[in-house]
Protein backbone atom coordinates (compact mmCIF):
# COMPACT_ATOMS: atom_id res chain seq x y z
CA UNK A 1 0.00 0.00 0.00
CA UNK A 2 2.75 2.46 1.11
CA UNK A 3 3.89 1.88 -2.83
CA UNK A 4 0.90 2.71 -3.99
CA UNK A 5 0.73 5.92 -2.35
CA UNK A 6 4.50 6.96 -3.76
CA UNK A 7 3.73 6.62 -6.89
CA UNK A 8 0.31 8.45 -6.50
CA UNK A 9 2.46 11.36 -5.07
CA UNK A 10 5.10 11.31 -7.87
CA UNK A 11 2.83 11.42 -10.34
CA UNK A 12 0.76 14.11 -8.51
CA UNK A 13 4.11 15.92 -6.80
CA UNK A 14 5.07 18.46 -9.68
CA UNK A 15 2.26 20.51 -10.59
CA UNK A 16 0.57 20.40 -7.72
CA UNK A 17 2.40 20.78 -4.49
CA UNK A 18 1.21 23.73 -3.08
CA UNK A 19 -2.24 23.50 -4.19
CA UNK A 20 -4.63 25.21 -1.51
CA UNK A 21 -2.17 26.90 0.25
CA UNK A 22 -4.82 29.45 0.73
CA UNK A 23 -7.25 27.36 2.50
CA UNK A 24 -7.09 25.68 5.48
CA UNK A 25 -5.17 24.23 7.08
CA UNK A 26 -2.49 27.41 6.06
CA UNK A 27 1.07 27.04 5.76
CA UNK A 28 2.38 25.65 9.43
CA UNK A 29 5.84 27.54 10.62
CA UNK A 30 8.78 26.39 13.41
CA UNK A 31 11.72 28.46 13.99
CA UNK A 32 14.07 26.10 15.35
CA UNK A 33 16.96 28.75 16.13
CA UNK A 34 17.29 32.86 16.35
CA UNK A 35 19.62 34.22 16.21
CA UNK A 36 23.37 34.77 16.01
CA UNK A 37 24.78 38.55 17.06
CA UNK A 38 26.50 38.36 13.54
CA UNK A 39 22.80 37.97 12.13
CA UNK A 40 22.11 41.96 12.13
CA UNK A 41 25.57 42.63 10.34
CA UNK A 42 25.11 40.65 7.43
CA UNK A 43 23.56 42.43 3.79
CA UNK A 44 23.81 39.89 1.37
CA UNK A 45 23.02 36.42 0.76
CA UNK A 46 22.13 33.70 -1.85
CA UNK A 47 19.67 30.91 -1.75
CA UNK A 48 20.42 27.37 -2.68
CA UNK A 49 18.40 24.58 -2.66
CA UNK A 50 17.89 21.06 -2.51
CA UNK A 51 15.59 18.06 -3.40
CA UNK A 52 13.17 21.39 -4.35
CA UNK A 53 10.97 20.82 -7.24
CA UNK A 54 11.94 23.44 -10.62
CA UNK A 55 8.28 24.82 -10.38
CA UNK A 56 8.91 25.77 -6.50
CA UNK A 57 11.99 27.35 -6.62
CA UNK A 58 11.45 30.90 -8.14
CA UNK A 59 8.37 30.84 -5.77
CA UNK A 60 10.50 30.28 -2.91
CA UNK A 61 13.68 32.35 -3.48
CA UNK A 62 11.21 35.60 -4.64
CA UNK A 63 9.25 35.21 -1.71
CA UNK A 64 12.03 34.88 1.21
CA UNK A 65 13.71 38.13 -0.89
CA UNK A 66 10.64 39.96 0.07
CA UNK A 67 10.62 38.90 3.45
CA UNK A 68 14.52 39.27 3.54
CA UNK A 69 15.00 42.83 2.00
CA UNK A 70 12.50 44.57 4.68
CA UNK A 71 15.16 42.88 6.99
CA UNK A 72 18.03 45.04 4.94
CA UNK A 73 19.43 42.13 3.39
CA UNK A 74 20.10 42.22 -0.16
CA UNK A 75 19.80 38.70 -2.37
CA UNK A 76 22.57 38.29 -5.21
CA UNK A 77 23.42 34.94 -6.80
CA UNK A 78 27.20 36.42 -6.72
CA UNK A 79 29.62 35.62 -3.97
CA UNK A 80 27.37 36.78 -0.63
CA UNK A 81 28.36 36.44 3.20
CA UNK A 82 25.14 34.50 3.82
CA UNK A 83 23.26 31.01 1.85
CA UNK A 84 19.55 30.36 2.77
CA UNK A 85 19.66 26.68 2.08
CA UNK A 86 16.31 25.19 1.07
CA UNK A 87 15.43 21.61 1.85
CA UNK A 88 12.19 20.05 0.29
CA UNK A 89 11.10 17.19 2.26
CA UNK A 90 7.64 15.48 1.19
CA UNK A 91 6.43 12.73 3.16
CA UNK A 92 3.59 10.49 1.50
CA UNK A 93 0.91 10.15 4.86
CA UNK A 94 -1.77 7.26 4.06
CA UNK A 95 -4.93 8.29 3.04
CA UNK A 96 -8.26 8.89 5.28
CA UNK A 97 -10.98 7.34 4.48
CA UNK A 98 -14.04 8.99 3.52
CA UNK A 99 -17.65 7.47 4.21
CA UNK A 100 -18.24 8.05 0.02
CA UNK A 101 -15.32 5.95 -1.08
CA UNK A 102 -14.98 2.10 0.39
CA UNK A 103 -11.91 1.92 -1.81
CA UNK A 104 -9.90 4.96 -0.58
CA UNK A 105 -7.03 3.41 1.50
CA UNK A 106 -5.71 1.49 -2.11
CA UNK A 107 -5.74 5.58 -4.11
CA UNK A 108 -5.75 4.09 -7.19
CA UNK A 109 -5.30 5.37 -10.45
CA UNK A 110 -7.50 8.55 -10.38
CA UNK A 111 -7.52 8.90 -6.86
CA UNK A 112 -6.50 11.29 -3.75
CA UNK A 113 -2.59 11.68 -2.90
CA UNK A 114 -2.22 12.43 0.92
CA UNK A 115 1.27 13.81 2.06
CA UNK A 116 2.62 16.60 3.87
CA UNK A 117 5.20 19.58 2.17
CA UNK A 118 8.30 20.28 4.17
CA UNK A 119 10.73 23.34 3.24
CA UNK A 120 13.33 23.35 5.92
CA UNK A 121 15.85 26.53 5.67
CA UNK A 122 18.90 27.20 6.98
CA UNK A 123 20.42 30.72 7.09
CA UNK A 124 24.68 30.16 6.97
CA UNK A 125 27.62 32.05 7.17
CA UNK A 126 29.07 31.53 4.11
CA UNK A 127 32.51 31.09 4.81
CA UNK A 128 32.20 29.52 8.56
CA UNK A 129 28.96 27.84 7.53
CA UNK A 130 27.49 28.54 11.07
CA UNK A 131 23.74 28.70 11.41
CA UNK A 132 22.88 32.16 11.64
CA UNK A 133 19.12 31.14 11.94
CA UNK A 134 16.80 27.88 11.25
CA UNK A 135 13.12 27.64 10.68
CA UNK A 136 10.85 25.16 8.77
CA UNK A 137 7.04 25.56 7.02
CA UNK A 138 5.27 22.77 5.93
CA UNK A 139 1.74 22.03 4.79
CA UNK A 140 -0.66 18.93 4.55
CA UNK A 141 -2.15 18.49 0.65
CA UNK A 142 -5.08 16.39 -0.38
CA UNK A 143 -4.17 16.23 -3.98
CA UNK A 144 -7.37 14.63 -6.55
CA UNK A 145 -7.58 14.36 -9.95
CA UNK A 146 -8.04 18.17 -11.97
CA UNK A 147 -6.49 19.76 -9.11
CA UNK A 148 -4.23 22.38 -10.15
CA UNK A 149 -2.11 24.94 -8.04
CA UNK A 150 -3.44 29.04 -7.49
CA UNK A 151 -0.21 30.54 -7.91
CA UNK A 152 -1.12 33.68 -6.61
CA UNK A 153 -2.86 32.53 -3.49
CA UNK A 154 0.36 29.95 -3.16
CA UNK A 155 2.74 32.81 -3.10
CA UNK A 156 0.50 35.02 -0.67
CA UNK A 157 0.59 32.13 1.83
CA UNK A 158 4.02 31.38 1.01
CA UNK A 159 4.79 34.71 2.13
CA UNK A 160 2.97 34.85 4.94
CA UNK A 161 4.98 32.02 6.15
CA UNK A 162 8.18 33.71 5.56
CA UNK A 163 6.99 36.74 7.47
CA UNK A 164 6.27 34.56 10.64
CA UNK A 165 9.68 32.74 10.24
CA UNK A 166 11.40 35.88 9.79
CA UNK A 167 9.81 37.98 12.46
CA UNK A 168 12.45 37.78 15.12
CA UNK A 169 15.13 37.90 12.53
CA UNK A 170 17.14 41.00 13.37
CA UNK A 171 17.28 44.60 10.99
CA UNK A 172 20.60 45.00 9.68
CA UNK A 173 22.72 46.87 11.37
CA UNK A 174 24.43 49.94 9.47
CA UNK A 175 27.50 51.17 10.37
CA UNK A 176 27.85 55.26 10.51
CA UNK A 177 30.63 56.92 10.38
Amino acid sequence: MKNCIRIRLAAFFPAFILIGCAGLPAISTNVSFCCTPQAATLSTYRVEFEDMPEFLKPMMRDEASIVLDQKGLQYTESSAQAILHMLFVATPLEAEPRDNDAAWGTIEAGGTARFNAEVRMEFRNAVTREVIWAGSMAKLHNVGPGAYMHEAPARRAVREAMLVLFADYPMRAINKM
